[in-house]
């Protein structure tokens, strides 16, 4: 089986790569630009119509797939090639990787990408009217969007208190998948300093070698990343 990601620097997509890296999975690497198109732009949009980060082509038995989806790529490769870290044995642990490995992008990012989209709303609204759309960005995070927020950061909060891994005492995919959107929060939400948990949590993982590599690798940069999440605060 031959792998090729379609990775796009400091996106989403940077934890699909940690997770081949994690592995030690041999695979072929296209680093992507948007604006302007690279060639690895070109390539991607013959292989999937949609273009979306990550998309990881698979190819055996002389048929390819491309696969977008952070999560489902996270799935296939655990299913499939049976080398993922998933969890511990106990059904405890097996319940909470279940959960986690969901939460990140089907509760914890879709309320980070929101901030984001107000945000976006803001800067493109005419200066005339801009004031009215900040309003409404503002009444949105603070009657929802910042406890909501908070509350996600609290659960993980408590539940590193007692745990070193989301998934128990082990390292797993729930973990990779989780990383991105609290890493998010570690970056700009101007009260993470309450969640020492979280803190060590996201330091642990940095500490891991594949990790490190993985952000050489797709030319990741923390100084784009946090540009980029302090406008949603």
């Amino acid at each position: 089986m031959k792998l090729t990601l379609y990775h796009l620097a400091t996106s989403r997509s940077q934890r699909i790569l940690w997770l081949l890296e994690e592995f030690q999975l041999n695979y072929d690497l296209v680093i992507c630009r948007q604006n302007p198109p690279n060639a690895g732009m070109q390539q991607l949009k013959q292989h999937s119509a949609s273009a979306k980060f990550p998309t990881l082509l698979i190819q055996a038995d002389q048929q390819q797939f491309a696969l977008s989806e952070s999560s489902a790529i996270a799935e296939f490769l655990q299913q499939h090639l049976h080398k993922a870290p998933a969890a511990d044995s106990a059904l405890e642990q097996q319940l909470q990787f279940s959960f986690w490995k969901n939460f990140a992008d089907a509760s914890f990012m879709p309320n980070l990408a929101l901030k984001q989209i107000f945000a976006h709303i803001v800067q493109r609204t005419p200066l005339p009217l801009r004031p009215v759309s900040w309003c409404f960005k503002q009444g949105f995070s603070l009657g929802y969007l910042n406890q909501a927020i908070a509350a996600q950061l609290d659960s993980i909060e408590q539940h590193l208190s007692r745990h070193a891994w989301l998934a128990g005492n082990s390292f797993s995919i729930a973990d990779i998948l989780v990383w991105f959107p609290l890493q998010a929060c570690a970056a700009a939400h101007p009260e993470f300093m309450r969640y020492p948990h979280c803190r060590h949590y996201l330091a642990q993982i940095e500490s891991r070698p594949a990790f490190q590599q993985a952000l050489r690798k797709g030319q990741w940069s923390d100084a784009q990343f946090k540009q980029y999440w302090a406008k949603a605060w």
